[in-house]
C-alpha cells in the first residue's frame, strides 16, 4: 500500500468531498483512505455523503470510522432518548432530515420523516450504526476525536470519549508511542488556522470546511506528511456559527 489518506469531518459537504478525491487522485488500489467520522449534520447532503462513504467501503476497501454526529444521528432514528434527539437537532440534525426527507420537512412531521428513513435508508443507518470506533496501525491511531491520555492502555478510552473527548485530550500528551489523527475539534481551535494540526504525538486534521472554511486530507507516505485542502463551496452554510461547545 503507498498512501494513507486520512479526512474528517465531511458534515454533509458532498461536493468538496468529491473534490478532495480528485485532488489527491485517490486511487483504492495504492492508497488506503480513512475516513474520521462525521458524515452528517449541518451541511446541505448528508444522505449523498453517507451514500458515497458506504460505497468506498464496500467496493474500495476504504475504512470509516463513528463520529459523534454519526452516533446521534442513529440513536434519534432507533431510539427514544429524547435528550439525544434535542441535542441531535440543536447541532445540525435538522439539515440531515432535510437531505433525506426534503427540503419543505420541519418539525411537525418528525416522526413521519423517521419512518421515511427508516423504511427506506435502514442500509445508511445499519452501516452508520456498525463503524469501528477507532483504527490502529503500526505507527498510528485513528479516531474521531481522540482518546483518554490517562489511561496507561488508551484501549480502555470508552467510546463515548472517543467520540466526543477534547481538551482533556488534544491539551496532554498520551501515554501511547503511537501518533494519534483525529478530527472533532477544528484545527482553528487548535492553532488558529484551518490548516492540519501537527501537535507533535497528535495530528488534527479537521478543517471545519461545514463552518465555511476548508475539508483537509493528511497524506502519510514513506517521506513523511503532506496535506490538501479544498475549500467550502456552500455560502448558506458558512453562516453557521464556529463553536466547539456546539459541536
Amino acid at each position: 500500500m503507498g498512501r494513507i489518506l486520512a479526512i474528517s469531518d465531511i458534515h454533509g459537504c458532498y461536493d468538496e468531498f468529491c473534490e478532495m478525491l480528485n485532488l489527491v487522485e485517490y486511487d483504492s488500489r495504492n492508497d488506503q483512505l480513512i475516513l474520521v467520522g462525521d458524515y452528517v449534520d449541518r451541511g446541505p447532503n448528508s444522505k449523498e455523503v453517507v451514500d458515497l462513504v458506504k460505497s468506498l467501503v464496500d467496493e474500495h476497501g476504504a475504512i470509516a470510522l463513528k463520529g459523534n454526529h454519526d452516533d446521534m444521528f442513529v440513536k434519534h432514528i432507533l431510539t427514544d432518548d429524547e435528550q439525544n434527539h434535542s441535542r441531535h437537532l440543536r447541532n445540525g440534525g435538522f439539515a440531515t432530515f432535510q437531505s433525506y426527507y426534503g427540503l419543505d420537512w420541519d418539525l411537525h412531521e418528525l416522526d413521519k420523516a423517521k419512518n421515511y428513513i427508516l423504511h427506506h435508508y435502514f442500509h445508511h443507518i445499519e452501516f452508520l450504526r456498525d463503524l469501528a470506533y477507532y483504527h490502529e496501525t503500526e505507527r498510528y491511531i485513528f479516531v474521531h476525536a481522540g482518546i483518554n491520555p490517562l489511561h496507561e492502555d488508551w484501549k480502555d478510552t470508552s467510546h463515548e470519549e472517543m467520540i466526543w473527548i477534547r481538551e482533556s485530550f488534544f491539551a496532554h500528551p498520551t501515554q501511547t508511542d503511537k501518533k494519534v489523527i483525529f478530527g472533532h475539534t477544528p484545527c482553528i481551535k487548535l492553532h488558529g488556522k484551518e490548516d492540519v494540526w501537527f501537535g507533535g504525538d497528535k495530528l488534527g486534521i479537521d478543517g471545519a470546511c461545514v463552518f465555511g472554511h476548508q475539508l483537509n486530507c493528511l497524506e502519510i507516505n514513506e517521506n513523511g506528511y503532506k496535506y490538501y485542502s479544498v475549500k467550502n463551496k456552500n455560502k448558506e452554510v458558512s453562516l453557521y456559527k464556529l463553536g466547539v461547545n456546539q459541536k
